[in-house]
């Protein structure tokens, strides 16, 4: 795993545990200070067939947490 993939876990994990509800992709953008929202596209889709998050496409902030992520 990258470690912009355990950045952006880690992103979403604080963020929901914060706000209530999972953060969108512009948000995930700004947050981790990243240019564009394709490369926070491409990870969550990586990290989604890892089995750490699931989303449904097309449909804003559905995104949740599978699993943990064991940081080492």
């Amino acid at each position: 795993m990258s470690n912009l993939q355990k950045e952006l876990f880690s992103a979403i994990k604080d963020y929901v545990e914060v706000k209530g509800y999972s953060p969108s992709y512009r948000e995930l953008r700004d947050i981790l200070g990243v240019k564009s929202v394709s490369t926070i596209s491409r990870n969550l889709d990586r990290l989604k067939e890892k089995g750490y998050v699931s989303f449904m496409p097309s449909s804003p902030r559905t995104l949740s947490i599978n699993k943990e992520i064991i940081f080492e």
